[in-house]
C-alpha cells in the first residue's frame, strides 16, 4: 500500500486535490518500515516535508523516529550505531 500511496504522490500536478494529497502523505507517514525501500519512501516524503518547515501535526518528525526505529533493530552492526 505504501509503493502505491508514494506513487500516485510522487505523479501528483500542480491544482491536484489537496486533500486527497493529504490523505496520501498521511498513509506515506504513518507506516512502520518493513525494508530498506519503506524506509526510503518514508524518508523521502517526510523530509520534503521538513524542507518547508513540517507538518504542524509532526507527522514527518514521527515518521523520521521509526525509520531510525526500524535502523536501530536491524541485526547489522552498523546500522544499530546509528541512534
Amino acid at each position: 500500500m505504501i509503493e502505491a500511496a508514494f506513487a500516485a504522490r510522487q505523479a501528483a500536478v500542480e491544482g491536484d486535490d489537496g486533500d486527497h494529497l493529504d490523505r496520501l502523505e498521511k498513509i506515506i507517514l504513518k507506516h512502520r518500515p518493513l525494508g530498506p525501500e519503506d524506509a526510503g519512501m518514508v524518508l523521502a516524503t517526510a523530509l520534503e516535508n521538513l524542507r518547508y518547515g513540517g507538518r504542524s501535526d509532526e507527522l514527518d518528525v514521527r515518521a523520521v523516529e521509526r525509520v531510525i526505529q526500524w535502523i536501530e533493530s536491524q541485526d547489522i552492526a552498523p546500522l544499530r550505531l546509528v541512534g
